[in-house]
């Protein structure tokens, strides 16, 4: 499922911002352009962050931006951006943003365990944290989406 949400349309690299709360406007404008959310899921996603800090930070430089579903999910959907250079949150460096949009409990869930598997790839990490090519970045994607598969 991961290999088909981020695509050339839900991709940024090379991505300049000076704060967390741009970078979650950044990063969601695909998906807004797609309208698959709405700005007030963005906007619940910063109410989040505010409220509860940097739990997003789920590896050393990769945060993932998600907020409830009734807070403006049009349907499944998620985005990739890569900084050019980093932006904190709570002290905790970020270089690369995933924003995550989920219609259901379901959807959420697998979504998360592909998300997971690829947390644990240190290739996958290395191309995040380095603006690695994004045909590899894609590669990867597609990998782990099959490997879910079986």
């Amino acid at each position: 499922m991961i290999g088909k949400l981020i695509n050339k349309d839900t991709f940024l690299d090379e991505v300049v911002c000076y704060s967390w709360e741009e970078l979650v406007d950044i990063v969601g404008a695909p998906l807004l352009a797609l309208n698959y959310i709405s700005r007030a899921y963005l906007e619940s996603v910063k109410e989040t962050v505010h409220r509860f800090g940097g739990y997003m930070v789920l590896v050393d430089d990769v945060v993932f931006y998600h907020g409830r579903p009734e807070a403006g999910v049009n349907q499944i959907a998620m985005s990739l951006a890569l900084l050019r250079e980093p932006v904190y949150l709570a002290e905790k460096r970020i270089k690369a943003a995933f924003v995550f949009a989920a219609v259901d409990h379901d959807s959420h869930i697998k979504l998360l365990q592909e998300l997971a598997m690829l947390l644990q790839d240190e290739e996958f990490l290395f191309l995040l944290r380095n603006h690695g090519d994004r045909d590899q970045i894609f590669r990867k994607l597609k990998e782990v989406e099959r490997s879910n598969e079986i």
